[in-house]
């Protein structure tokens, strides 16, 4: 035997392997599936398909929650550099001048949805869901629990986070998130 038909011959199985594997295993899979589907089987495929379909979709909004947490980072940075800070400087341009008032609230609401969360206790917190945060806050201390207080109050004013931090700094009557612990 020559090392050509060697080669043909090694090179065969591997090669009736692939196929199997790759071709007549998953069309064999489909039509035995195919035929023996019921009815009653199509609750239970579609309770699978919603699982999988739920899974695959909350991965994406985590994904997407984290890009456009650090967008707004990388865009908040950028206006910083590019953007001096109102007042800064004598003469006036068209950058630095004041924004009409009208403008001017609408300024700082975009500038303070811009910014990057303040370093806060809880590592990540502005990934985090309440629920995820809450957990955390036993631990904190009193200017830990305030901070996170006030960040949570001027930005997303989850009421369970509000809540719990009032809990813990022993403010457990105040209303809402308008009123600020003592």
């Amino acid at each position: 035997m020559t090392a050509s038909e060697q080669n043909r011959g090694g090179l065969r199985p591997l090669i009736d392997d692939a196929l199997d594997l790759f071709v007549y295993a998953p069309v064999g899979l489909v039509a035995s599936s195919l035929e023996e589907l019921t009815a009653g089987d199509v609750p239970e495929l579609a309770e699978k398909g919603r699982g999988r379909i739920t899974r695959l979709l909350s991965n994406a909004r985590v994904v997407g929650h984290m890009t456009i947490t650090m967008g707004r980072r990388t865009l908040s940075g950028e206006l910083s550099r590019l953007l001096p800070a109102e007042g800064a400087h004598g003469g006036a341009t068209h950058l630095d001048a004041p924004p009409a008032p009208e403008h001017r609230a609408e300024r700082q609401e975009f500038l303070r949805s811009v910014e990057p969360a303040p370093d806060l206790a809880i590592p990540g917190y502005e990934t985090l869901s309440a629920s995820q945060v809450v957990r955390r806050l036993d631990g904190l201390g009193e200017a830990e629990l305030l901070a996170i207080y006030e960040h949570e109050a001027a930005t997303r004013r989850r009421r369970t986070i509000l809540h719990r931090t009032q809990q813990l700094l022993g403010n457990e009557g105040a209303p809402g998130p308008t009123s600020r612990p003592a």
